[in-house]
């Protein structure tokens, strides 16, 4: 293993050795600690800020009817919720739409249920649908919410069920269970259920890292990784490897003169409800995006047995034809397809150009691994991670020559 490697290796087990890095939790505040520090001692200038969010705590969770307790998973950022209420079953949002729900514990099945629903106050996608789904609850006011739900291969289809809501800002107590289970207790529609969910909202707070190293041509390059996780999931190559690979190539430039400044930004909150950390950054940047030369944004890499892939985006062809140019000297990357759930999408908002790294078979490990348990250290090969740090450190020193 080479020094590069052994370093990599060494962040990622510092990365991972909490179960989990959500924002507002220990995990999370050891990792942008470690970033930190490592980011100084390769003399980057770092600037550290405290970061508002909200933690959450959740306990049981159940339905009774009909002689049976049916278990439920209190929906991330629920409120709680001790009632009993008649259940009624919704299919459509048409169905939803109704002064009848008021106060009922409503059971959503079928189409309604079939796609996680994007919080109310999510800024970079959220569908008509989905908004008329939260304006309605919000509308007619059900005591509880409990939606029947499989896999979502538009989002991350390891998660079975999945949360249909993860929202701290929808104020209507919420729950899931499988599609299985939710059969079943579709038999008691109509009837009188208890219904218990214990969770609620904690305030807390992360922190917001930027790490500079100082350049001497005109311009800066943002590179970035997110280095939250989702709760209970160690996030080794969702995205530790990406904040590795962060810092690998912080330390391969900083012995690179005449080079453009490069911003290394680890985001905070990617996989939380409310991207804290990527609207903080958003509002620093207001109005400076302009001087940003590229986007490089890293996230699902290294994983054994594939191989790196990038994808452009809003690229002139003078960018692309350097990028490919330089893909020429690393045999474990190759151009894969564009893809969009991640933070390069900011920059595409402002027409930034960008580029993405992430492993060969993402839809593989996004319907196995991604956002579980299983999201383990094991997974990453610090050979591919090295590899991909190489790869952005020669590609700066490639868009820097253009600048010159």
């Amino acid at each position: 293993m080479s020094g590069v490697e052994a370093g990599i290796a060494a962040d990622l087990a510092a990365l991972t050795a909490y179960p989990d890095r959500h924002v507002g939790g220990p995990g999370n505040r050891a990792a942008t600690e470690h970033f930190a520090e490592r980011a100084t001692a390769l003399g980057m200038d770092v600037r550290r800020d405290e970061l508002p969010c909200i933690d959450w705590e959740h306990g049981e969770a159940w339905i009774e009817v009909g002689g049976q307790r049916f278990e439920i998973e209190a929906g991330p950022y629920s409120l709680r919720c001790v009632t009993r209420a008649t259940m009624l079953e919704i299919t459509t949002l048409e169905e939803l739409d109704q002064p009848a729900i008021a106060g009922a514990v409503v059971l959503l099945h079928g189409p309604i249920a079939a796609h996680q629903v994007m919080p109310k106050n999510f800024t970079f996608y959220n569908p008509e649908e989905h908004r008329r789904i939260v304006a309605a609850l919000e509308r007619h006011r059900p005591a509880a919410v409990v939606a029947a739900t499989g896999r979502d291969p538009e989002m991350v289809g390891s998660q079975y069920p999945f949360p249909l809501f993860e929202d701290g800002d929808l104020d209507v107590p919420n729950a899931y269970m499988t599609d299985v289970a939710g059969k079943e207790l579709r038999k008691y529609t109509g009837d009188l259920v208890r219904i218990r969910i214990e969770s609620g909202r904690v305030p807390a707070s992360a922190e917001h890292v930027v790490a500079t190293l100082p350049g001497s041509r005109e311009g800066r390059v943002v590179v970035s990784a997110h280095i939250d996780s989702r709760r209970g999931s160690p996030g080794a190559l969702d995205n530790a490897t990406g904040v590795a690979t962060l810092l690998a190539a912080g330390e391969l430039l900083s012995g690179r003169p005449d080079l453009p400044a490069v911003e290394f930004v680890p985001f905070n909150g990617e996989d939380d409800y409310a991207n804290p950390g990527e609207m903080r950054w958003l509002a620093e940047n207001e109005g400076r995006m302009g001087d940003i030369l590229l986007g490089i944004n890293i996230d699902d890499l290294g994983w054994r047995g594939t191989v790196n892939h990038v994808s452009f985006y809003e690229c002139s062809s003078g960018i692309e034809t350097a990028v490919r140019g330089v893909l020429l000297g690393f045999s474990a990357t190759a151009e894969g397809p564009q893809w969009f759930q991640s933070d390069h999408a900011i920059f595409g908002m402002y027409g930034v150009p960008a580029l993405a790294l992430t492993c060969s078979d993402i839809g593989g490990f996004m319907a196995e691994y991604a956002h579980s348990e299983r999201d383990t250290v094991e997974l990453a090969d610090p050979a591919l991670v090295a590899e991909a740090a190489r790869f952005v450190a020669d590609v700066i020193e490639a868009v820097g020559r253009m600048r010159a």
